[in-house]
C-alpha cells in the first residue's frame, strides 16, 4: 500500500472524517445490518418450512397405524377356532393366521417393501408397557421421553432427538384415536440432510453478504462522488470569493436541494455585498466627517488665537480690542453652531430624534420658523395655506428647526428680487409641505448627495457664504425621525422645490 493511501486511511480511521466517508459508511453498515437480518429471516423461513413438510411427511405415515382395526374376518362365532384373526384361510387352503398380539390387536405385517430392520425410523406401534406389537425385533425405541408424554398427556408429541448418533425428528401419536390410550405409535424423519442443507443455505448468505456489501460499498462511492461533485463545485466557488469582491456567485445547478443551497447561498452574498458597501460608505462618510468636522473647527480656532495672541503681544487701542472681541465672538458663535450641529446629528445616529410629540398646527410651526429667518435680508417669504391647515404630531422645536434650515437655504440662493412660497397643505393620511424658490438651482447630479454629511453642492464656498454642510442633513434626519421623507427638484437657473411629507392626524 502506498503512503498516500496509508494516510487517507488513517485519516479515514482516526482523523476527521469526511461527508463522503460518512456517507459510504454508514451505507454499507446500514446495509449490512439488513442483509444479516433478512439472512436470518430466509435461513428460519426456510427451517420452519421443512420442519412443517416433515411433520406433515410423519402425520401421513403414522395416520394409517392408530385407527382401531376391524375385527378379523372369519366363520360364525363357534364354527372357527378360538382366536381366529383377520387374514384367516379356510381349513384345507392354506397356514391359519398368527397368533394375535397384546391388547388385542393383530401383529405388525409388512406386506413387501425392505426388511424390518433396516429402516429404523419406520412407523412402529409400542403398548402402554413399552413393548412392540410388531414382527420381534432388536430395534431400540426412538423416542422414551416422546413415548411417556404422548402415553400420558394423550396427544401427539414433535420432538429432535439424538438417534444412533445421528439427528432425527421423531412423532409420538396415542393410539386409538378416540377412547382410551392403548399404544403410542412412533415414527422418526432423518435431518441429517436437511441439517446439510440448512448448512448450505447458511454458506451461501455467508457468500453473498460480504458480495453484497462490497457491490454496496462500490456503488455508495460512486453515488456519493456524483452528488458530493456539485458540492465540491460550489465549496471551489466559495474560495474565491473575498470580502471586497462578492460580486461572484455559486452556480445554480438543477432544482434539488444543494440548488435551493446554492441559491440561498447567493442569496446571502448579495445582502452581503450591499451591506459592505454601506459599510464602505458609512467608513468613507466618517472620514469625510471627520476632516470637515476639523477643518471647519480649524477657522474659527484659527480666528480666536489669532486675535488673541495679537491683543496679548501689544498694547491695543479700545477699537482694536472691541474689534478683536467682535471677531473671536463672531468665532465662538460659529463654533457653538458647529458643535451644536453635531450634537443634533450625534442624537439622530442613537434615535433620540423625533421624541416628545405633540399636536401641531404645521400653520404656526411655519408663522416660526419664517419669522426665524425674516431678519436676513432677502427674498420675501409667502406662505400659502391649502384649506385648513394640517394638522402632525411632532417635536415642536425639531419641526421649527426643520423649517427654518430650509427657509434659511432658499433665502440664501435666493437674489432679493426673487420669490419664495411655503405652501401647506393635506393629501389623504399625509401632510405636505413645500418650500419652492426662484434661486439659482441645483445641477441633478448633485440632487441625489443632498442631506449627505458636509455635502456642499459648490464645494469652494466657506463657512461663511456656504454653510458647513449639515443643514440639510439634519432636516433629513429630522424628517426621518419623524416617520416623514424630504425630496428635492430643482432646475438649474430657475430655483428649487423642496417637499417634506409627514403623517397628517385626522381633522
Amino acid at each position: 500500500m502506498s503512503p498516500a493511501s496509508l494516510s487517507r486511511l488513517s485519516a479515514f480511521l482516526g482523523g476527521r472524517r469526511s461527508v463522503r466517508h460518512q456517507l459510504i459508511a454508514w451505507n454499507v453498515a446500514t446495509l449490512a445490518l439488513l442483509l444479516g437480518a433478512l439472512g436470518l429471516f430466509v435461513r428460519s423461513m426456510v427451517r420452519t418450512s421443512m420442519m412443517a413438510s416433515i411433520d406433515h411427511d410423519l402425520d401421513l405415515r403414522t395416520r394409517g397405524f392408530v385407527r382401531t382395526p376391524p375385527p378379523p374376518p372369519g366363520p360364525p362365532p363357534g364354527e372357527g377356532p378360538p382366536g381366529m384373526d383377520f387374514g384367516s384361510q379356510p381349513p384345507g387352503q392354506g397356514p391359519g393366521p398368527p397368533p394375535p398380539g397384546p391388547q388385542g390387536f393383530p401383529p405388525f405385517e409388512r406386506r413387501g417393501g425392505p426388511p424390518p430392520n433396516t429402516d429404523p425410523y419406520r412407523p412402529r406401534r409400542f403398548d402402554l408397557q413399552g413393548h412392540s406389537l410388531g414382527p420381534p425385533d432388536s430395534a431400540p425405541m426412538l423416542d422414551p421421553a416422546g413415548y411417556a408424554r404422548a402415553k400420558q398427556q394423550g396427544q401427539d408429541v414433535f420432538s429432535a432427538i439424538t438417534f444412533q448418533g445421528e439427528p432425527v425428528r421423531a412423532l409420538s401419536r396415542p393410539f386409538p384415536v378416540s377412547g382410551p390410550v392403548q399404544g403410542v405409535v412412533q415414527a422418526g424423519y432423518g435431518l441429517t440432510e436437511v441439517n446439510r442443507a440448512l448448512a448450505g443455505l447458511n454458506a451461501a448468505l455467508l457468500m453473498l453478504i460480504p458480495v453484497g456489501l462490497l457491490c454496496a460499498g462500490v456503488a455508495g462511492t460512486v453515488l456519493t462522488d456524483r452528488i458530493l461533485r456539485r458540492v465540491r463545485v460550489m465549496s471551489q466557488a466559495a474560495e474565491h470569493l473575498s470580502a471586497r469582491d462578492l460580486s461572484q456567485r455559486l452556480p445554480v445547478v438543477g432544482s434539488d436541494e444543494f440548488a435551493d443551497l446554492a441559491e440561498t447561498f447567493n442569496s446571502l452574498l448579495g445582502r452581503l455585498e450591499i451591506a459592505f458597501r454601506q459599510q464602505d460608505r458609512l467608513i468613507a462618510q466618517q472620514r469625510w466627517f471627520t476632516a470637515d468636522a476639523s477643518h471647519e473647527l480649524k477657522t474659527p480656532l484659527t480666528i480666536i488665537k489669532g486675535n488673541t495672541s495679537m491683543a496679548l503681544r501689544g498694547k491695543p487701542t479700545e477699537a482694536a480690542l472691541f474689534q478683536t472681541l467682535q471677531e473671536i465672538d463672531g468665532a465662538a458663535d460659529t463654533m457653538s453652531r458647529l458643535v451644536q450641529d453635531l450634537l443634533l446629528l450625534a442624537r439622530s445616529d442613537e434615535g433620540q430624534l423625533g421624541k416628545d410629540r405633540i399636536e401641531l398646527l404645521l400653520q404656526e410651526v411655519l408663522e416660526r420658523a419664517i419669522a426665524n429667518v425674516a431678519k436676513c435680508q432677502g427674498a420675501p417669504i409667502t406662505l400659502q395655506i391649502a384649506g385648513e391647515s394640517p394638522r402632525a404630531m411632532g417635536n415642536e422645536a425639531e419641526l421649527t428647526r426643520l423649517f427654518s434650515n430650509l427657509l434659511d437655504n432658499a433665502v440664501h440662493y435666493t437674489p432679493q428680487n426673487g420669490k419664495i412660497t411655503v405652501t401647506a397643505r393635506r393629501e389623504g393620511a399625509s401632510a405636505l409641505v413645500t418650500v419652492a424658490d426662484t434661486g439659482i438651482g441645483i445641477a441633478p447630479e448633485h440632487l441625489p448627495h443632498l442631506g449627505e454629511r458636509f455635502y456642499r453642492v459648490d464645494p469652494s464656498r466657506t463657512h461663511q457664504d456656504g454653510g458647513t454642510g449639515l443643514g440639510l442633513s439634519i432636516c433629513k434626519s429630522i424628517v426621518e425621525a419623524h416617520g416623514g421623507t424630504l425630496t428635492f427638484t430643482s432646475t438649474p437657473g430657475k430655483g428649487t422645490v423642496v417637499t417634506v411629507t409627514l403623517p397628517a392626524l385626522s381633522p
